[in-house]
């Protein structure tokens, strides 16, 4: 079985998703990156877009489970873009979600704060 590898990188989006009330209320830029294995990729072979996921209606999954409800924690909205991803595309084996947060309200200096989660299809 043929499988290959569609990596999305640093999509961005703007969410309310925090503990602090402020986040909720005011909002902020988060990052995801998305890596799907995919099997039964037949457009490897004949170069048609029905042999394989577009990439644009990933994103566009994984935008709207992203922003479509307020979450306390980014390990519950990587959970959701992974439930609806893998709920949407029955091609996707695996799935990695991570959610960068570069602006958490943390008293400290660093460059980003992420999560990562990960779900495997099992048939």
């Amino acid at each position: 079985m043929d499988q290959i590898v569609i990596n999305v990188t640093k999509l961005s989006l703007f969410a309310y998703h925090g503990v602090n009330d402020e986040e909720q209320r005011i909002g902020q830029r988060f990052y995801l990156d998305l890596v799907l294995s995919v099997s039964d990729v037949t457009a490897t072979k004949n170069d048609l877009l029905d042999g394989t996921i577009s990439y644009e209606h990933v994103i566009h999954c994984a935008a709207d489970a992203f922003c479509s409800m307020k979450f306390r924690t980014i390990e519950r909205a990587a959970r959701a873009v992974s439930d609806a991803v893998m709920g949407r595309f029955p091609t996707v084996r695996a799935l990695k979600v991570t959610v960068h947060k570069p602006s958490a309200p943390v008293a400290a200096i660093f460059d980003d704060v992420s999560v990562c989660f990960e779900a495997t299809r099992h048939v």
